[in-house]
Order: C-alpha cells, then sequence, then structure tokens
C-alpha cells in the first residue's frame, strides 16, 4: 500500500477514514453507495472483486505508520502521494504487506474492475498526509492524473491552512497534464513541475 513514506493514491481505497468498520461495509460505500440505486451489472462486478481486497487500515494507523517512517529517515520526501481520478481497481489480489503492489499470475495482463477511487476519500487520505509534512517541513512528491482542478484546489487549501509552514515546502507535481494557463495560478511557492515524454513499447 505504501512507497518508503507515503500513500499513493492507487491504493487509498484500503483506507478507512473512520473507526474500523466491517470490509464489506467499507468497500461497499466506497463503489456502490445507496444513491443513486446501483445497477446489477456493478452488483455482480462488486462481490466479484470483494474477495480480492485487503482488510482496510483505519486511517490513524496509517498516519502513525508514516510519522515514524519520516521520523527514521529525516532526509526523506513524503512520496508518493496524490490523486488518481483515472485508476481502476484490478481484479487480483494485492502482493504481500507493505503492499507495494498487486500480484499478477503467471504474467497475465491483470483485468480491472469498473470502479474507481471516489476523489473525496483520495482527498481525506491525502490532505492527512500532506498536514503531516507541513508539520515535519517535508518536500512532497505529487502524482496528479486527471485532476487538475482538484489539485490546484488542494494546493492553494494547503496555502490557506499550513502557511509559512507549506510555503517552505517543494512540491514536486507530475503526471498531472496541467495547462500553461493552470500552472501560472497555481498558488504555491516552490512548486516543481515534471514533465513525461511518451516511451514507445517493445515489440
Amino acid at each position: 500500500m505504501n512507497s518508503f513514506t507515503g500513500y499513493h493514491p492507487w491504493f487509498t481505497h484500503w483506507i478507512s477514514l473512520e473507526a474500523p468498520v466491517s470490509k464489506e461495509e467499507h468497500y461497499r460505500a466506497l463503489f456502490i453507495p445507496p444513491s443513486p440505486p446501483p445497477k446489477p451489472n456493478d452488483i455482480a462486478a462488486f462481490n466479484r472483486l470483494l474477495p480480492f481486497l485487503p482488510e482496510p487500515t483505519p486511517l490513524v494507523e496509517v498516519l502513525a505508520d508514516l510519522r515514524a517512517r519520516l521520523a527514521a529517515f529525516p532526509n526523506a520526501m513524503l512520496g508518493e502521494v496524490g490523486l488518481d481520478r483515472a485508476c481502476r481497481i484490478p481484479y487480483s489480489r494485492p502482493a504481500d504487506p507493505p503492499y507495494a503492489s498487486h500480484d499478477s499470475t503467471a504474467g497475465a495482463p491483470r483485468e480491472l474492475s469498473p470502479f474507481t477511487i471516489p476523489l473525496a476519500h483520495q482527498l481525506r487520505v491525502l490532505e492527512a498526509q500532506l498536514a503531516l509534512a507541513a508539520e515535519l517541513r517535508r518536500n512532497v512528491s505529487f502524482h496528479s492524473v486527471k485532476a487538475q482542478q482538484a489539485t490546484r484546489e488542494l494546493l492553494d487549501r494547503m496555502r490557506t491552512v499550513h502557511g509559512a509552514r507549506w510555503l517552505a515546502l517543494s512540491i514536486d507535481l507530475h503526471s498531472c497534464g496541467l495547462s500553461a494557463q493552470t500552472w501560472t495560478e497555481i498558488s504555491v511557492s516552490g512548486c516543481c513541475l515534471s514533465l513525461l515524454v511518451a516511451i514507445p513499447s517493445t515489440p
């Protein structure tokens, strides 16, 4: 679930925000909330996906673990954290703890479920991690996919909430696809943009 010192958005559905709830209750609330009424295909997909998902870990435990990791490595950045509105949950079991990836079977391509992680849930997990980064004055590696407006609003909110502590950080944004106008409007000091180039697959 975690990179060395941060919890990637692809795995934030494994984190529960409140007191521990049952595994099914947690994931059902994320993927098939009661309103609007779920379609039969969604229910069937959820029932198929549920056995592959791990027991959720409470956010308070995630933050305690993250604080300990950052304390153990005083020069480490927070990352990779962020937002991703494109990632779909695969029908595959997670690797063994610390859940860095999903297992694959015999090299077969992963089959993806129709479910993505709600942005509101990703934001709650991310903001808690960024608050810790501001407190401990750690730079941030920030992954952002198809979440340009949400990313901009979040960075502005962090500046408002954390003030000088936030402005002292460097934020390395990558995969974000920001327009030039949006980039110039981001109001965060020390924010770096990493540009990716397409790498053709080998035959």
